[in-house]
């Protein structure tokens, strides 16, 4: 008996560790072409080594490298348990290569997510940067544990493979976007460098107290070559030219460049030839997910407090989700150039969260008047299932907090949505249905109470329900064209009597 307490207890802890980890892979896997195929490393030979190799390792989070739009395709059908996030990086969509971040779908919810060029023009779609030979992207998301409720950001990018003001510039835009947007949340940076760890660029990011090398961190390592192959099995170099960093409050456990190969069959001479599986050889991570206040503070109270102590008189507190918390970070103009414009938009987030921290956020910095932005994530499901009237009720309940400490209140329609990619129980019918929905009850209700109204639906929205191609950085949130037309909106509201 005491040997099977033992056990059990053995397997609590074993449990237990691996709730507290998480697994990142970071694998190039070589854009397919007719050059490769006529010296035997066809892509269609690979593919199925690759997913093979993906769902074996089963890694939590991977992100990949040099995919043209029908490989991903081809991946998508061999990794079924994971989700992806990531545009081709010549137009947005669909041309050029991605690097995608695949999430498995069982253990990571992702909570927002987007793309910039590394370029002067980071925010123009297909953008090439400062000496680049062609255009690089840098996909972001930011993702969450599905069973600790941890968030953390990942970034997966492609630095050029000749262009040295490129590579430097491109190293320090990260670093930039790094400290716009995370703040204290911690970070995962994956991808092909194309610098080894004996360049400055390398250099330049290790030192930067942002960014530690699981390489150097882990706890255990395997890593008995270094990450480019060229095809060649012959081939060996300690060149790492695929990293793996992570923010400070991470410990990392195992660190690995793994070489994985297969046998293909030569007809001619009637032998099996040893191949590589791709030119880049995976690399793989364990990390350990910080123990922080972060899952407890389920409203994030911490986000902008203080913030929130060093703000001098606010006169419009703009109060949301990522949609306005994008808002800033994409136009922050519109809120400098704005005496008093205040953002306090945390992505992700539902009504009932932005409830919890209304006092904080809002009504201890006594603005004139609050415009609150939110609803979507609820229909998304972030925190689970809730029904429209409840989403409804937390409005109200915002609204009277306000009017009762002699805030004026502006309710905004939620903005149109055919779809959530990080929610894949939301489809086009139910997004559209439930908008339409909570949009009918705000509207009702504020002209019942006498409330101003910010109907941006309905200058957002295309002939099918859709958010209009134009406004979109994907089918959720706007990109700069679409805070466009929301601050037009906005200053006509604001500018209107009660």
């Amino acid at each position: 008996m005491k040997r099977i307490y033992s056990l059990l207890a053995l397997m609590a802890v074993a449990l237990c560790v691996a709730a507290q980890s998480i697994s990142v892979g970071g694998y190039n896997i070589r854009y397919a072409n007719s050059g490769d195929a006529r010296m035997g490393n066809a892509w269609s030979e690979r593919v199925p080594r690759i997913t093979s190799l993906a769902n074996y390792e089963s890694w939590d989070v991977l992100a990949m490298q040099e995919v043209l739009h029908a490989q991903l395709q081809d991946l998508r059908q061999g990794l079924k348990d994971y989700d992806y996030v990531g545009v081709g990086r010549d137009d947005g969509a669909t041309k050029g290569e991605y690097a995608p971040i695949f999430y498995k779908k069982s253990r990571v919810r992702c909570i927002n997510h987007g793309t910039f060029w590394l370029s002067e023009t980071p925010d123009m779609v297909g953008s090439k940067g400062w000496d680049a030979a062609l255009p690089r992207i840098c996909t972001w998301a930011y993702l969450e544990d599905k069973t600790t409720k941890w968030k953390f950001y990942i970034f997966n990018l492609h630095l050029d493979h000749k262009g040295v003001e490129a590579q430097v510039q491109s190293a320090r835009l990260l670093l930039k976007k790094i400290e716009e947007m995370c703040g204290d949340t911690p970070f995962v940076v994956t991808g092909d460098f194309n610098v080894n760890q004996h360049i400055d660029v390398y250099a330049e990011l290790t030192q930067s107290a942002k960014l530690f090398d699981t390489f150097h961190k882990a706890r255990h390592r395997m890593a008995e070559n270094g990450s480019y192959n060229g095809f060649d099995v012959q081939n060996w170099t300690d060149n790492r030219i695929d990293h793996i960093f992570v923010s400070k409050q991470f410990s990392v456990h195992r660190y690995g460049i793994l070489t994985p190969f297969y046998w293909s069959k030569d007809d001619k001479e009637n032998k099996y030839i040893v191949r590589h599986v791709s030119d880049h050889f995976p690399i793989s991570a364990t990390l350990e997910l910080p123990r922080l206040r972060a899952p407890q503070d389920w409203a994030q109270y911490g986000n902008y407090e203080k913030k929130n102590q060093e703000q001098k008189k606010a006169k419009v507190v703009f109060m949301g989700n990522s949609i306005t918390y994008n808002w800033y970070r994409f136009h922050k103009e519109f809120f400098e150039q704005n005496e008093g414009y205040v953002c306090r938009g945390i992505s992700g987030q539902v009504t009932a969260q932005m409830l919890a921290r209304f006092r904080s956020d809002v009504i201890n910095l006594r603005p004139d008047t609050v415009v609150i932005l939110a609803g979507t994530n609820d229909i998304a499901m972030n925190q689970g299932y809730v029904s429209i009237e409840h989403i409804f009720e937390n409005i109200v309940s915002m609204t009277e907090l306000a009017l009762y400490n002699d805030i004026d209140v502006v309710l905004c329609s939620v903005l149109p949505a055919d779809r959530y990619s990080w929610s894949w129980e939301i489809d086009r019918e139910r997004a559209i249905k439930s908008i339409s929905e909570l949009n009918a009850k705000i509207k009702a209700y504020a002209k019942k109470k006498g409330i101003r109204y910010a109907d941006y639906f309905s200058e957002m929205v295309d002939e099918n329900q859709a958010l209009k191609k134009e406004y979109q950085q994907d089918a959720v949130h706007p990109n700069l064209e679409g805070y466009y037309i929301m601050e037009k909106v906005i200053r006509q509201v604001l500018k209107s009597k009660k």
